[in-house]
């Protein structure tokens, strides 16, 4: 039995191309992006600059929309931050593909850490040329700061055991061991359930933790290294790096001089 939108029949493309082209432009996306209060939308033309972003976006840096409108990434954010998420846009300006599903931590502007997933799509005109890129990015839903979407709740043990140990030396036999699974079924239900490795997965909880004990605590790099499981402060700011694309000082002097 066909469904009731079934893309291979000629009538139900019709139908749907049709009606698109009867709406009033911006009206499903700009509208319903709108109104999610836990998603950012935002657009930006092909020098990066913000064309528009929702509610949610400017509310979680404390910015009015239309003090987005004309600035880039640079004039809003860190600057390893801001090069980061040029890269990205790059990334898919250069390609014309969508880069989809990015696990990325994210500091508010009041202080506190959200764990999100990122999309970011190219935008064409009519007549099929490159005129920006569109973004979404969706915080995980939280169990006590945890990012555990609904669907994934078979990882859930695992989740659990890694924030219950973040100051631990992990290891992803350790969490196989956890699991009772093997490391490749432990890849492969990680990466199609949280879109990150093991590894990484372990990595990001370690530098969620320390990002909260940079603003919330006294505690030195060092201090915080060590209750992490670091041996060498110079591992962990490697670590900490490849993650916030900035130095834990740096990040702990950006952050805290701006709330």
């Amino acid at each position: 039995m066909a469904s009731a939108f079934d893309s291979n029949h000629p009538d139900d493309l019709n139908l749907f191309s049709d009606f698109v082209q009867s709406l009033q432009p911006g009206q499903i996306a700009l509208g319903l992006f709108q109104a999610l209060p836990d998603v950012l939308f935002w657009i930006k033309d092909l020098q990066s600059r913000f064309v528009f972003v929702n509610r949610a976006f400017s509310d979680l840096l404390g910015i009015t929309p239309e003090s987005f409108v004309g600035r880039t990434d640079g004039d809003i954010f860190a600057p390893e931050l801001a090069q980061a998420y040029l890269v990205d846009d790059e990334r898919v300006r250069d390609t014309g593909q969508p880069l989809l599903n990015k696990m990325e931590l994210v500091t508010r502007r009041a202080g506190g850490i959200e764990w999100r997933m990122t999309s970011k799509i190219p935008l064409r005109d009519r007549g099929g040329y490159l005129i920006g890129t569109a973004g979404i990015s969706r915080r995980l839903d939280q169990h006590e700061g945890q990012p555990l979407p609904a669907q994934y709740r078979s990882l859930s043990k695992l989740v659990d055991f890694v924030h219950e140990h973040v100051n631990q030396h992990l290891s992803v036999e350790e969490l196989a061991r956890q699991a009772g699974m093997s490391i490749s079924t432990l890849e492969r239900r990680f990466r199609t359930h949280l879109g990150t490795s093991p590894k990484r997965f372990i990595l990001h909880a370690k530098i969620a933790a320390a990002c909260d004990r940079l603003l919330n605590t006294p505690m030195s790099v060092g201090e915080i290294s060590e209750s992490l499981g670091y041996h060498e402060h110079a591992s962990f700011t490697r670590a900490f790096t490849s993650v916030m694309h900035m130095a834990p000082t740096s990040y702990r002097k950006h952050y805290l001089a701006g709330s």
